[in-house]
């Protein structure tokens, strides 16, 4: 039995209290319980009895949903009984009853007390979790203490953070934020830190005079993006927000970028003198867009405006975050913004970076396992994170744990890899899963677009003349799929 957990809840239920059930299960996680529910663990595909194995073992608490229909299934009395052969006595009150309805309890369950579901009261829900709670730690050092301290690591890290992680490309984007106007096009896949830099680059430009605006497109509805003069006339609102909402600058409905472009130079840049930054993350949200071109385009034309118009334009400056491989955004070189300026490439942790974070998060691996952690993710920067993070942080998981979990959809990067999974899904159906197989099977894809499409989600890279997965923690993962 494992001394650590990656659940503190399993809800063994019948089907036909699943409704009430997911209910409970919702309820608990709100309160901060990290919950077992098959409909939320187990996917299409997945090894049903070795997923429930899988909780069973590696859960602190079996919630019992007793109802008729609970005491009628053989898949609950399985769950049951290994939950009381593991502790008879229930001393470790690793079993808790929960009544959903009036029905016969079994003998063996008589004699523990259960908590009373029926009415679904606040207070029973009060109880349930508290019995849930993990057992209250001993009293820690001061150095024990900070080892927990640490969020979840899950999106930007700020750079006042001390797990940040500063590489080349800081010190290239703090230089071109001294300039007066630059361009630069900060390129890596998903979760390399391309958003974390162009946080530390807006401090840096702002430290300087210069006004931002921030234009992240992850934040765009589709129905704002579905037709290019509403997309276009929603980005021109946006930058009047950003940039301080100079009232005879208010946006008017913009049909092409003609009139975008007009609309910068002589309502809202002319109304500002300090210089600008206007800087576009997620720009691959504009990736497969039948304005995809035009947009890319008049990027371009901003770029080069600075020679033939300095007014505005030679105080203005862009910055351009993307995933994608460019040349799927726009194959005409001449109209791209994304061969120009300064092209600043964010690259994985190298095993001293990864040796820094150890000592950081206080992980107190040796060299040989930091070795296996570059073997598994290679140096990939939010999994390195959420690594150290799942052996120190409120819970922690041993070291052997996460590597003999590591691909599993219930693991520690599970999150991560079912995410990504369904990203493919969504883009290409079956055929970028297909593509990434094929990738590690063969070590070629069967297009330059699908390899640039799983180079840009992260999943693979060149090696010479091969094309290879990222990492063995995504060979392992997609490789098994099926």
């Amino acid at each position: 039995m494992p001394d650590n957990f990656l659940w503190d809840v399993f809800l063994s239920h019948n089907r036909k209290d699943k409704t009430r059930v997911r209910q409970v299960a919702e309820r608990l996680r709100a309160a901060g319980l990290r919950v077992w529910f098959d409909e939320w663990i187990i996917q299409p595909g997945d090894d049903i009895y070795a997923g429930i194995e899988h909780g069973l073992e590696y859960t602190r608490t079996l919630i019992l949903c007793m109802s008729r229909a609970a005491f009628g299934s053989d898949w609950v009395k399985l769950e049951r009984n290994t939950s009381i052969f593991r502790d008879p006595m229930n001393k470790d009150r690793r079993l808790i009853p929960l009544l959903l309805e009036d029905c016969k309890i079994p003998v063996v369950l008589r004699r523990l007390s259960y908590l009373d579901w029926r009415s679904e009261s606040d207070e029973v829900l009060a109880q349930l979790v508290q019995s849930c709670q993990p057992p209250k730690q001993k009293a820690q050092t001061r150095s024990q203490r900070r080892r927990t301290s640490f969020a979840l690591p899950t999106g930007t890290i700020s750079s006042d953070n001390p797990l940040y992680i500063e590489r080349e490309a800081d010190a290239y984007a703090m230089a071109a934020a001294q300039h007066a106007a630059e361009t630069i096009v900060i390129r890596a896949p998903r979760q390399m830190g391309k958003s974390s830099l162009l946080k530390r680059y807006r401090s840096a430009c702002e430290q300087t005079g210069k006004r931002f605006a921030l234009l992240d497109l992850f934040g765009f509805t589709d129905e704002e993006m579905t037709d290019y003069p509403t997309f276009l006339t929603t980005l021109a609102q946006e930058l009047w927000e950003e940039l301080g909402q100079p009232q005879r600058a208010t946006p008017p409905r913009l049909h092409n970028q003609r009139e975008v472009t007009k609309y910068l130079e002589r309502s809202l840049l002319a109304a500002i003198s300090e210089p600008v930054v206007i800087a576009f993350d997620e720009m691959d949200r504009v990736l497969g867009r039948a304005y995809q071109n035009d947009f890319a385009a008049m990027l371009r034309l901003w770029h080069e405006r600075r020679a033939v118009k300095p007014i505005p334009w030679a105080k203005t400056g862009l910055a351009v975050v993307t995933s994608t491989e460019p040349y799927l955004f726009i194959k005409d070189v001449l109209r791209s913004p994304f061969n120009v300026g300064l092209q600043i490439e964010l690259r994985l942790f190298n095993e001293t970076e990864c040796g820094k974070l150890n000592r950081l998060y206080r992980a107190r691996l040796n060299q040989p396992e930091i070795n296996q952690l570059m073997e598994l993710l290679n140096g990939h920067p939010y999994l390195t994170h959420l690594a150290f993070y799942s052996l120190t942080g409120p819970n922690p998981l041993d070291f052997s744990t996460i590597l003999q979990w590591a691909a599993e959809r219930s693991g520690p990067f599970g999150s991560h890899l079912r995410a990504l999974e369904n990203q493919l899904m969504d883009e290409a159906g079956e055929a970028l899963i297909v593509a990434m197989k094929q990738i590690i099977d063969d070590g070629k894809a069967p297009s330059r677009d699908a390899f640039y499409r799983l180079q840009g989600a992260g999943l693979v890279r060149e090696d010479d003349d091969r094309m290879v997965p990222a990492n063995q923690l995504y060979a392992r993962f997609f490789g098994k799929l099926r």
